[in-house]
């Protein structure tokens, strides 16, 4: 943030503030109960404030709709969904008529129910869904086998990846304090795998798949099953700074701990062997399944 501003002073633009601190500090004074509590010093100390006065809003979705807040919606017969639309128009078919969503009928009533969001489902909780049978696939809960996984070889095993709680994704390895506590992931295997294949804690192996090959240490451990090898995804850059990636920058203008930096280890990012395969129906990335073999480096 503190960057983010010093960008806008050298461009000339006016942000109001002209540091981080000073526009949480903005924040905190002009916050009702905030304020109150103590303002920026109380949240330095305390890290979060809570009203007192507020309740869970544990069932939501059982809220029911005031009648006031139905003026200029129209039910939808097939669905139940109540909803800002035209007379005629029908709720599942209408593009982007999520937007619209006010409730759900049940019986005589308006419930808030589930909000839908990026489809035009209904509000409840949908067990069978109707969206999915008319685009073919099973309307039920149901497992599909991983194709992949059918036809994998003794040797093989399958790769998954994982966070770790002193960094956010890929974005954070530019942070020294972070990556000093956490800039190297070796592949987790278990024990009884590592053996069959010769390998040791600490051995440098090779993981290949399909599209790739990466090399990384070993870290022999009863934290992960028999058949699976674990990397975690917040590593490796080849770019985005000294920290994150190893390599020496222009100038250190703004750094004055460049020197104080004691490791050299930047990590393996598992995205290199991990194919760009979709699951078919919800076209999220597969990253749990990709089937690999492992040998020493």
């Amino acid at each position: 943030k503190d960057v983010c501003c010093q960008i806008a002073k050298r461009l000339g633009l006016d942000l109001g503030f002209s540091s981080a601190e000073e526009f949480v500090r903005d924040a905190c004074e002009n916050t009702p109960g905030v304020k109150e509590a103590g303002g920026f010093e109380y949240m330095k100390k305390h890290g979060a404030w809570v009203d007192p006065k507020a309740k869970p809003l544990y069932r939501s979705f059982a809220k029911e709709i005031k009648p006031e807040d139905l003026k200029g919606t129209i039910v939808d017969e097939a669905t139940g969904v109540v909803w800002k639309g035209k007379e005629g128009e029908d709720y599942t078919s209408t593009k982007d008529a999520y937007k619209k969503y006010v409730g759900q009928k049940i019986g005589n009533k308006v419930f808030k129910g589930f909000h839908p969001d990026k489809v035009n489902k209904s509000g409840k909780f949908e067990i069978y869904s109707n969206l999915l049978k008319k685009k073919g696939f099973s309307p039920m809960p149901t497992y599909i086998p991983i194709p992949e996984h059918q036809k994998m070889k003794q040797n093989e095993l399958v790769l998954t990846t994982f966070k770790v709680a002193v960094q956010t994704h890929s974005r954070t390895q530019n942070c020294k304090w972070l990556t000093e506590i956490y800039h190297d992931n070796p592949a987790w295997i278990n024990p009884k795998i590592a053996a069959k294949i010769g390998i040791k804690d600490g051995d440098r192996i090779k993981i290949k798949s399909d599209v790739g090959e990466i090399t990384t240490a070993a870290k022999l451990t009863e934290g992960i099953i028999p058949g699976v090898i674990a990397i975690s995804h917040h590593l490796g850059h080849c770019a985005y700074g000294e920290y994150a990636s190893g390599e020496k920058t222009a100038e250190h203008v703004c750094e004055p701990d460049c020197d104080f930096k004691w490791w050299k280890e930047k990590g393996v990012h598992p995205n290199w062997i991990i194919p760009n395969s979709p699951d078919p129906i919800n076209g999220q990335q597969r990253w749990m399944d990709t089937v690999v073999t492992v040998r020493k480096a």
